[in-house]
């Protein structure tokens, strides 16, 4: 086999988890023998995570932050709190475990402060407890020139419920990875995500979830918009195993194209080998509405305005999982104020 010629960004990464164990030894094997994946692999295919971390060529550091502190590498939450991941220019690393109580109820507030040039690889571990419920609402505004890559591994155990609401506005490459097992059995998972990317910006959301019980809910929706030269990445797959038996799940994805050089790429799947379930999937695309359109300004509002609140009416729907009021509002504010910025 031949040697591979190394991107700055690739020898950063290795030389950075050098004596690594557990999860990061086999990263560090990864990119040795393969290097950062490209569009030649199939799970990222519309993403080319080597190319985007182009000039990345220095290492960096990543903070986790639990309401403003340094965050224990394992922590059991039974109380709301804000996470912030928080990230220098360069290429760094960092990862985290939360677990949540058999009975508890939790608001995991997390935020994304990612600095421009910076390339951090972000996992979290996240366990649900018999019974428990963690709303985790996610908000990822970063510089265009960062790369975020965040990869959340979810256990959801019998009669827990876990809900996620994601907004991302992009940036050079940003990859939102949710990897759940599901233990059916009473459990629900919500999945809202939100994407609105200005030109030159990239959102990937890629999801997973497994079920292995029977009895399990999991539905999905995500919404996306995007302007010229930005692109926009769904990959969802629910796998449904033998013992799964009465299984509810639904995927949707839609997007709008808010101009004819955007690109979205769409792939839902449903990987199922039981015989007594509902599964559905969906993905539709489009544009604005220019009936609607016509009909606002006639009413006497400025088409950049119009237009703010015809994209806005269209992407708020996801973030309707959030069950803080306030929370909720706080979100939708930031998607308002962007639109506002771009439309």
């Amino acid at each position: 086999m031949g040697v591979i010629s190394r991107t700055p960004a690739e020898q950063a990464l290795i030389d950075l988890l050098d004596g690594a164990e557990d999860w990061r030894a086999a990263a560090r094997q990864a990119v040795i023998e393969h290097g950062l994946p490209t569009k030649r692999a199939e799970a990222w295919k519309w993403s080319d995570l080597r190319r985007a971390s182009q000039g990345i060529d220095q290492a960096g550091e990543t903070r986790i932050l639990l309401s403003g502190k340094p965050a224990p590498a394992t922590i059991t939450l039974d109380a709301d709190t804000d996470l912030t991941i928080e990230a220098d220019a360069g290429v760094s690393v960092g990862s985290f475990e939360i677990e949540i109580a058999a009975g508890a109820s939790v608001t995991l507030n997390e935020v994304h402060s990612i600095a421009a040039d910076a390339f951090p690889n972000i996992r979290l571990e996240i366990s649900l407890g018999e019974g428990a419920t963690l709303e985790r609402v996610i908000r990822s505004d970063v510089p265009i020139e960062a790369v975020p890559v965040v990869r959340s591994r979810i256990r959801v155990a019998k009669r827990a419920t876990y809900r996620q609401a994601t907004l991302s506005f992009g940036s050079k490459l940003s990859r939102h990875e949710t990897h759940i097992t599901h233990a059916g059995e009473g459990a629900a998972v919500h999945l809202g995500g939100v994407y609105l990317l200005e030109e030159g910006r990239h959102a990937d959301f890629t999801s997973t979830v497994t079920h292995t019980g029977p009895g399990g809910v999991t539905h999905q929706l995500v919404k996306g918009a995007a302007m010229a030269h930005a692109q926009g990445v769904f990959q969802g797959k629910f796998k449904v195993e033998q013992a799964a038996q009465q299984t509810d799940a639904k995927m949707t994805h839609r997007a709008l194209m808010l101009d004819e050089r955007a690109e979205i790429d769409a792939k839902p799947e449903l990987e199922i080998y039981a015989d007594d379930v509902q599964c559905a999937h969906g993905n539709a695309l489009g544009a604005i509405d220019e009936t609607a359109l016509f009909y606002m300004r006639q009413r006497g509002l400025s088409e950049i305005k119009a237009r703010a609140m015809l994209i806005e009416s269209f992407l708020a729907e996801p973030l309707d999982i959030i069950s803080d009021e306030a929370l909720r509002e706080e979100v939708s504010d930031l998607l308002r104020k962007r639109l506002g910025e771009i439309a």
